[in-house]
């Protein structure tokens, strides 16, 4: 995405956190860390789940409007073909509807690439692994005896009703946030949609309605008790399938 992002003329600063921006006339002038400032006619803000995590205080009431929830990610080692031909062989990226979040997609090198999320922080990495390994096996049984060879953690974000937000922050100024674990592919078409926004498309045609930032009350205790939040999307994911 990068590479072709720059194909198209973008320029991408890499390891320059942005300390501040504002409006000045026509244009934002956004202040990185270390001093250096770029002017722009139009600002989108996509750090999601990191949103007051990178740089605390920089969208303080916007980075309110969600919870960042640390989950974690694995693969396993390189499928051989044969595998390949009966489980998943047009390689689509699956995801359910359960709310604790079965999901499944292909590496560039044949990988099969899971994850979830735990309760409690005892043992969290071995923890998580066996429970992707388990949902794995669960949907192909063929995979049985799998071990994960790479895991790896990140953050979230999650919204009180599992929605994904569009907001305007300013003129010409733009940010979406809370993909709620299904960013892989929701970013990318949240990214077209944030591009026809700064392009000047009517906005009752965006694909989500442009709303302004709720930031959730009590939103420090909100961060605690998120995890066990786990516990009762799991129990309405029992109770959904019995029935």
């Amino acid at each position: 995405m990068a590479k072709a992002a720059e194909s198209h003329g973008a320029t991408i600063y890499e390891t320059t956190p942005v300390a501040a921006w504002m409006r000045e006339g026509e244009h934002w002038v956004v202040t990185a860390q270390n001093g250096h400032k770029i002017r722009a006619r139009h600002m989108i803000l996509a750090t999601n789940a990191y949103t007051g995590e990178l740089v605390p205080g920089l969208a303080r009431r916007l980075s309110h409007t969600i919870v960042p929830v640390l989950s974690w990610q694995m693969a396993t080692p390189v499928l051989s073909d044969d595998l390949r031909a009966t489980i998943l062989p047009g390689r689509q990226a699956v995801s359910d509807t359960r709310g604790d979040l079965r999901f499944f997609r292909y590496d560039a090198r044949n990988r099969l690439i899971t994850g979830g999320v735990v309760i409690g922080n005892h043992n969290v990495a071995e923890r998580v692994a066996k429970k992707a390994a388990n949902n794995l096996i669960e949907a192909y049984p063929a995979l049985k005896g799998t071990e994960m060879t790479h895991v790896w953690s990140g953050y979230i974000g999650m919204t009180w009703d599992r929605f994904p937000r569009v907001h305007q922050l300013g003129p010409d100024a733009w940010t979406w946030i809370g993909c709620n674990g299904r960013g892989v592919a929701l970013g990318v078409s949240l990214g077209r949609e944030m591009a026809r926004a700064v392009s000047g498309h009517a906005l009752d045609t965006l694909a989500l309605p442009v709303s302004d930032p709720k930031p959730l009350p009590f939103h420090a205790i909100a961060r605690r008790i998120a995890p066990n939040y786990l516990a009762w999307l799991r129990r309405k994911d029992q109770v959904e399938m019995k029935s």
